[in-house]
């Protein structure tokens, strides 16, 4: 399946609801972006009113919504530049996937203060067609998480941010468009990420669903049927890529067994976010259960420890990053 047609449907799927004429619209204050696009530049929106995205993914709000209250509109570039509301980011958390980085969203979207934004389509979509880090692209960035990031409720002051885990590539994009805003990289030992992906499969761990070429993954002597092995592949171009930007950006590395204490240890006093007793309590409580199925006890799961032939590599790098976190 070619990656652009299979995310076409996904995002016509996210825009499925009651067409708005964009002109007649004052503002684009409760609007967010749900898709852009080349030739011609548009962006598609959701009205989103009042909710908040509080579950595990950004589309699962949106899919919560009911569909008599969904409404859609179009409009060109420039509307982006339209909400005067916002936040800036406070934190952009990139991540090798299966790792408690959605465990880490969740957290944080417990706390009234802080918009917590896990992986939206649109993102995908901009590095699709707008990759290239002219200051054009970079400011059409800057826009786009403006108006995702945009204020309605009072008690907002922090904006959170993750992205899709074949993004790491373009973490040198982000840093240029907001060279003050902290980024981390999260990330676990390549069995218990395979673990984790052979129970359920991530599309970007699916040969032909995700355009993976700028991770440079190698693909050679790979079988066409062998999705262990283009897992695993697709791990270590991740763990080199996390390499490289550690050495060039000196980019924070968390570990999955750092979690959750170093939310609440470090990284909230790191990106200014003050907390009382009951958040704290409420946080940890949610830590206590499965970051995607927020009703369910987590437990541990169960490593399979089927050697395959492209661990070792993924193992070594692995053991390399880690070793830089360790110092």
């Amino acid at each position: 399946m070619h990656r652009d047609h299979s995310f076409n449907m996904f995002e016509r799927r996210l825009l499925q609801g009651s067409s708005v004429n964009s002109a007649e619209l004052e503002t684009m204050q409760n609007w967010y972006p749900i898709s852009i696009r080349t030739n011609p530049s548009r962006v598609s929106w959701r009205d989103m009113g009042s909710t908040r995205f509080t579950e595990s993914f950004f589309q699962d709000t949106l899919s919560n919504q009911e569909r008599d209250l969904r409404r859609v509109t179009e409009t060109d570039l420039a509307r982006l530049s339209h909400i005067s509301n916002f936040l800036q980011p406070s934190l952009f958390v990139f991540h090798i996937s299966r790792c408690g980085s959605t465990l880490m969203t969740q957290m944080l979207s417990r706390l009234e203060t802080c918009i917590v934004l896990s992986e939206p389509p649109v993102i995908d979509a901009f590095f699709r067609h707008f990759s290239e880090p002219t200051e054009k692209n970079l400011q059409i960035f800057r826009d786009l998480i403006a108006a995702l990031g945009q204020r309605r409720f009072a008690s907002e002051r922090h904006l959170v941010i993750k992205l899709d885990s074949w993004h790491l590539p373009y973490l040198a994009f982000v840093q240029n468009a907001f060279p003050k805003v902290p980024c981390i990289f999260l990330y676990r030992e390549p069995q218990a990420v395979l673990a984790s992906h052979q129970r359920s499969r991530g599309p970007q761990m699916v040969p032909g669903l995700i355009d993976l070429t700028d991770l440079l993954i190698d693909e050679t002597d790979l079988e066409a049927h062998d999705l262990d092995g283009y897992c695993l592949t697709v791990l270590s171009a991740l763990y080199q890529n996390a390499i490289q930007l550690h050495e060039k950006f000196a980019l924070q590395l968390i570990h999955y067994r750092q979690l959750p204490g170093i939310i609440w240890d470090n990284l909230l006093e790191q990106i200014g976010i003050d907390i009382s007793e009951d958040d704290l309590i409420e946080m940890k409580q949610r830590s206590q259960f499965h970051s995607k199925h927020g009703h369910q006890i987590f437990a541990e799961e169960v490593i399979n420890r089927v050697e395959h032939p492209r661990l070792y590599k993924a193992k070594s790098l692995y053991q390399c990053l880690d070793q830089y976190n360790s110092a």
